[in-house]
């Protein structure tokens, strides 16, 4: 990180903290005034908005259409604001991409990898780079772990470690004097990782829930020996069992952190572990159901639509993310004034469509699979739902596993949903296969259900 942006992240970071002392009424405020500041300048810049905001610049936030994955690239050249961004420019920089080398020597670029579809871009210049650093840095701070001069931290980062994604992005920026960063490739064998972070010694461990499953298991076996003072999950569900496994194997709670590529850090747990913040002074988060219509506290939405107050390259107003989660119908015993997050389910898209017994069908969450799955002594579990049937791949099972018995409980546990279960195939496997981007989701939908 050059010093300049250093500077930069420092500031915000004072700046955040302070936010964190704010009454919800000074939160309310500064959301509306930056959502106005956003609102005029994407109207002013972006051509795309000015005809897809036509005659709403005075409307509520909740009039204005919806901004999909899909219309945001179809649309990417006219919807960004500057005219060096274009899509095609973007993706030719991608492809070369090897180092943290910037997009006309102004942007950090990011990607998705596509896994539900089609793949988004998204540039980011200085300041709003500054800001997604910041963000991260916040939910590292709730977990106990602060960097800075006089604060030196050795950060692993088990994730993606191609190029363009954004975590492998981050930890390039973040790496300084007193952060010293090493990424490992979530997607290289498990001994090859165990050895890195055993000769690294991290004070904090970041990766995929999905990893942090699979290094508490080899924490707990003696093969990894490393005593983390913080511990982040990200991108995929924290599960109970994964939380408890890495309670026991570290001494310390994971931190659940919720983020996307294009939006950057969305919430994260404080200390009490009752759910998650939302970043409420940097996204305005609305939790709807397929229609688009809010859903209240308690109950699950079937989407996110998150507006990032600080975009203006590409400014996000209403984007879409096929994400379930549950705003909470109580507030966190802390001090801080920003709305909690009961849960993150998963995304929609994870959601399986499967033949009902009273005739159609039925859609299945993967809370179902949770149940059935989670307490099997093994290194982790997949379903995937592939054409006329349901294979489930268990991971290094333990002593006296049962496949038929497993394949039984999966079915029973469908029934009782109300499916009319399609064959169960358990099949055993040395580790769960891993997606475009290093993960290892829980459950694989059939693309046309995706």
């Amino acid at each position: 990180m050059d010093l300049p942006t250093i500077a930069r992240v420092l500031w915000l970071r004072r700046a955040l903290r302070q936010r964190e002392g704010w009454s919800r009424e000074q939160v309310r405020l500064h959301q509306h005034q930056q959502l106005t500041t956003l609102r005029d300048f994407a109207l002013r810049r972006s051509p795309f908005y000015r005809r897809f905001h036509r005659g709403l610049a005075g409307a509520p936030l909740d009039a204005l259409p919806v901004l999909t994955k899909t219309t945001l690239m179809d649309h990417f050249d006219e919807l960004a604001t500057d005219p060096a961004v274009r899509l095609a420019g973007l993706n030719a920089y991608l492809e070369g991409l090897t180092g943290d080398e910037l997009f006309d020597g102004r942007f950090w670029v990011s990607a998705t990898s596509g896994s539900s579809g089609r793949r988004s871009v998204i540039a980011s210049d200085a300041r709003e780079w500054a800001m997604t650093i910041a963000s991260y840095g916040r939910a590292n701070e709730w977990a106990g772990v602060r960097a800075g001069p006089l604060h030196h931290v050795r950060m692993a980062v088990v994730s993606s470690t191609t190029p363009w994604h954004q975590s492998a992005r981050v930890a390039a920026t973040v790496r300084s004097p007193f952060v010293a960063t090493e990424r490992f490739d979530a997607a290289a064998p498990i001994s090859d990782i165990v050895a890195g972070l055993n000769a690294m010694r991290p004070h904090v461990l970041v990766g995929y829930a999905s990893m942090i499953r699979v290094l508490a298991e080899e924490q707990l076996a003696g093969r990894l020996r490393i005593t983390p003072r913080g511990v982040n999950a990200s991108s995929e569900v924290l599960t109970a069992h994964t939380r408890a496994l890495a309670t026991r194997a570290w001494g310390i709670a994971p931190f659940n952190v919720y983020a996307a590529t294009e939006t950057g850090g969305i919430a994260a747990e404080c200390r009490e572990h009752q759910g998650l913040h939302l970043f409420e002074d940097l996204v305005v988060a609305e939790v709807v159901d397929d229609a688009y219509r809010p859903v209240p506290p308690g109950q699950a939405g079937d989407r996110l639509l998150v507006t990032v107050l600080s975009s203006r390259t590409v400014p996000l107003i209403r984007y879409e993310l096929t994400d379930r989660v549950r705003l909470a119908a109580r507030a966190c015993p802390c001090p801080l004034p920003l709305r909690l997050l009961e849960t993150v389910e998963g995304r929609t898209d994870d959601v399986l469509t499967l033949p009902a017994t009273a005739g159609g069908t039925v859609r299945i969450h993967p809370v179902v699979f949770h149940q059935a799955l989670d307490l099997i002594p093994a290194a982790g579990w997949q379903v995937r739902h592939e054409p006329g049937q349901l294979r489930v791949l268990i991971a290094a099972p333990g002593r006296g596993f049962d496949a038929a018995e497993t394949g039984h409980r999966v079915a029973a546990a469908l029934m009782a949903a109300g499916v009319a279960p399609p064959p169960v195939n358990v099949t055993t496997v040395d580790s769960i296969p891993t997606g475009a981007a290093g993960k290892r989701p829980l459950v694989v939908a059939l693309p046309s259900e995706a």
